[in-house]
């Protein structure tokens, strides 16, 4: 029971600094909209949503190879990482000026693939709780920058504004070049390795976010808006499954993989209930709140997502020290264009609720598919310990 609290208690720590760093993210969009207007929040958002696209497609590779290989292999790795970064920073940089939606999400997807190089060793050792409070604290200092600027001179501009926004990316930048000397630089596996991982990210953010853009096309801003609050709220509270299963990652990894090293089964789906009941409560408090009843009906189907998600977190973590990346891109590609084909068919006679429903079925076949991986009978041999294959 020690043991268990002691991830709880990691768990808990973890999601205050994460739920901290998005709330105060919404003082920062106001202040983008009051001081700048729409337009030019429209552009910063932008920006960051390529900044994410970009993101993924280039550090998934090292990000889950950090988590599953042997220390000598990963600092060799984690070299690599640096070089690549600092390389796609300057490029960011230099694009600024030419454009600030390609130079600012160049730089921001530069700039947190550092950032991640360099919480690598939080993960490694199970430490979400830390990874995520330098992981605020850099958000939060970005966003006091930022903000100090917007309120302190007449007439503010957005790139300045930005500009501001990155510096304590350079302090992270700084930081890293300690991994670089003494060090021979690895690429992230092979060309075929990187390639799936990257594809895999790009997937999942497609099956993350691509409702939103189909409701807008389809049934308008106005329905998009009111789905994209409940599932911006469903995708924060199910990171509580993720910083939960990272707590194990030391313990996973330790084992090779092996499930003996991965939180019990009946704990998980604690987790899951936990996140799901929290979601189900926000929707009742909606409804109850009264004005957004659409929005609040739409959080109460989206409870049954958070739980499978929460879980599926946890099944996700096994399958990456298990090097099982093939079963994870196939499973997230097959269930990405079943959610669009979905919601093709739902979005216009249902709007968010069907776009809501899809969510839910989507992600509970993924639970069935990632249960049957991790715990499955059929499964037994992939839950050997991979100690001879960790280095490759």
């Amino acid at each position: 029971m020690r043991a268990l609290d002691s991830h709880l208690l990691r768990t808990g720590v973890a999601s205050f600094w994460n739920y901290s760093g998005r709330l105060v993210g919404l003082g920062w969009t106001f202040a983008l909209i009051h001081t700048l207007g729409i337009g030019s929040y429209g552009q910063y958002a932008v920006a960051v949503a390529t900044a994410a696209i970009v993101n993924a497609g280039i550090d998934n590779a090292f990000y889950v190879r950090s988590l599953r290989l042997d220390e000598a292999r990963y600092e060799r790795e984690r070299c690599a990482r640096v070089l690549f970064g600092s390389v796609v920073a300057v490029v960011g940089v230099a694009a600024f000026t030419a454009s600030f939606v390609v130079g600012f999400a160049v730089i921001v997807a530069a700039g947190e693939l550092l950032f991640n190089t360099w919480k690598s060793h939080l993960l490694r050792e199970g430490r979400p709780d830390v990874a995520m409070r330098y992981d605020a604290v850099r958000q939060i200092t970005s966003i006091v920058l930022g903000a100090t600027y917007l309120y302190a001179v007449e007439a503010p501009s957005l790139s300045t504004a930005a500009a501001l926004y990155l510096l304590p990316y350079l302090v992270v930048a700084a930081a890293c070049l300690r991994y670089v000397p003494g060090r021979t630089p690895a690429a992230p596996g092979g060309p075929k390795e990187f390639a799936l991982l990257s594809f895999e990210a790009l997937a999942a953010a497609l099956y993350a976010q691509g409702d939103v853009v189909v409701i807008g096309w389809v049934a308008g801003d106005e329905v998009a808006g009111y789905y994209s609050v409940a599932l911006v709220a469903a995708l924060a509270i199910s990171t509580i499954g993720q910083n939960y299963a990272n707590t194990y990652l030391e313990k996973i990894r330790a084992v090779g993989g092996h499930v003996s090293g991965a939180p019990a089964l009946r704990d998980v789906v604690k987790v899951g209930l936990l996140t799901g009941g929290s979601m189900a409560v926000i929707g009742v408090g909606i409804l109850l709140w009264g004005g957004a009843d659409y929005t609040g009906h739409i959080t109460l189907i989206l409870s049954l997502f958070v739980v499978a998600r929460a879980i599926n977190h946890s099944f996700i973590v096994v399958l990456f020290v298990q090097k099982r990346d093939a079963l994870r891109v196939k499973a997230t590609v097959a269930v990405a264009v079943a959610k669009l084909a979905a919601l093709a068919l739902l979005v216009g006679p249902l709007g968010g609720y069907g776009a809501a429903v899809a969510c839910v079925v989507c992600e509970a076949a993924l639970l069935f598919v990632y249960h049957r991986a991790v715990h499955g009978a059929a499964s037994s041999s992939n839950r050997e310990p991979l100690h001879d294959r960790a280095t490759r």
